[in-house]
């Protein structure tokens, strides 16, 4: 069995906004997600961030119980599933409940608590932590706290809120994890193990720890003002700008799709990935396009982090392949770590809705001579190819067609 798989739901919430509309409104208005760090940050290095301003995600649940296991993560993967969930209309146009499943890419997830460093600070004493101390403070944590820690349990919330009982997944494997997460949902229905999937990522790090760790792996711009600090494929550009966020998309077979009367956003042609090498986005790239393989893709959506070598390999791998058009999110929604594919997926989609490619932000000076959109491009595009890169070089694309 060889099915089409298309996308009926897209659920958005980053720096840029929460839901699609106000997602995409930001990326074509010129305007940026990113803001100023806050103090506590300081010492991290980020001197910008891409944070999700004025947010609860406990308003979308339907079961409030649930909201007293939710952590930051969670909080965003929760609303980006209820917005694709409407959007798909699942609720009012149910999939069989064994036919649905959910699949999120996860980053990791802070283990010290508030409330663990306030029983850690109790039991201090000027030679250490007294653990008969620390075990007496440690009385008044948050009972639940554990089932905050578990990558697991997004999925899980999402697969209760939204009655899917089929395969429930989790993938932790860092910046690919989204688009690793869509290409699993992608396999399933094309083998006809299921016939719809929550499928995306999720990623929240703008703590001291956090961002401390992911500047090891991505050196952070140093530049304190939002319009500057990320600048993909600028020759000007000094580092990644770090953001928090979530982007989950509906995959569904085309025959239900059809069957439930629901519109869609496009077919997903393919997904591939490619190991750590510094070829390993030509070839991911590459492996995405071999259903095309005497064509271009329109548009593509690039990582387009603003690291000095991560962008020079990147352009270097688009130089092969000749699109009409590049863009990048980065410069408005910061990165987003394992959500990132994601988010490039649903901004993919809605390129091929809007017709517009929304321009790269920042990008005044190019360092290679590409079709990057230094404005807004308006067409009827009918392929989008989408990335995402690890520190490492290893990387995922996916290829959607209008239908």
């Amino acid at each position: 069995m060889h099915r089409r798989v298309v996308i009926t739901g897209l659920g958005v919430v980053s720096a840029a906004g929460v839901g699609t509309d106000a997602f995409w409104g930001t990326l074509t208005a010129g305007t940026t997600g990113l803001s100023r760090a806050p103090a506590e940050l300081g010492p991290s290095g980020a001197k910008v961030i891409g944070a999700v301003k004025a947010f609860s995600g406990a308003a979308f649940l339907q079961n409030e119980r649930q909201a007293r296991i939710l952590n930051r993560t969670f909080e965003l993967l929760v609303a980006a599933g209820a917005l694709a969930a409407a959007e798909a209309a699942l609720a009012a146009i149910p999939v069989p409940p064994p036919r649905l499943g959910v699949i999120v890419g996860m980053g990791p997830i802070d283990q010290y608590t508030d409330d663990l460093l306030t029983s850690v600070r109790e039991a201090r004493t000027d030679t250490g932590v007294d653990l008969a101390r620390f075990a007496e403070a440690a009385r008044g944590m948050y009972p639940l706290r554990r089932l905050r820690l578990l990558p697991n349990i997004g999925a899980a919330i999402l697969s209760i809120e939204h009655k899917a009982m089929g395969p429930s997944l989790t993938l932790v494997s860092g910046h690919t994890t989204g688009l690793q997460a869509i290409a699993e949902g992608l396999t399933m229905i094309r083998d006809g193990r299921v016939d719809a999937v929550l499928c995306g990522g999720a990623d929240s790090r703008l703590t001291p720890l956090g961002l401390r760790l992911f500047g090891r792996l991505c050196p952070l711009s140093p530049s304190d003002d939002p319009d500057r600090a990320c600048r993909p494929f600028d020759r000007g550009r000094n580092g990644v700008t770090a953001g928090e966020g979530a982007a989950v998309l509906v995959l569904e077979a085309e025959d239900s799709a059809r069957t439930r009367g629901v519109d869609t956003y496009a077919e997903i042609v393919a997904c591939a990935s490619a190991g750590p090498t510094e070829g390993g986005c030509a070839e991911s790239m590459r492996q995405a396009m071999r259903t095309f393989p005497d064509r271009s893709p329109d548009v593509v959506v690039a990582h387009g982090e603003g690291g000095v070598q991560s962008d020079r390999l990147e352009a270097a791998a688009l130089d092969l392949l000749s699109p009409r058009c590049i863009t990048s999110l980065q410069p408005v929604t910061g990165h987003t770590m394992s959500a990132c594919g994601a988010l490039n997926m649903a901004a993919a989609c809605l390129i091929l809705a809007e017709e517009r490619v929304p321009p790269i932000r920042s990008l005044e000076s190019p360092e290679v001579p590409l079709p990057f959109a230094m404005h807004q491009v308006s067409g009827r595009f009918t392929s989008v190819l989408v990335n995402a890169i690890e520190p490492d070089n290893a990387a995922g694309s996916a290829l959607i067609a209008r239908i």
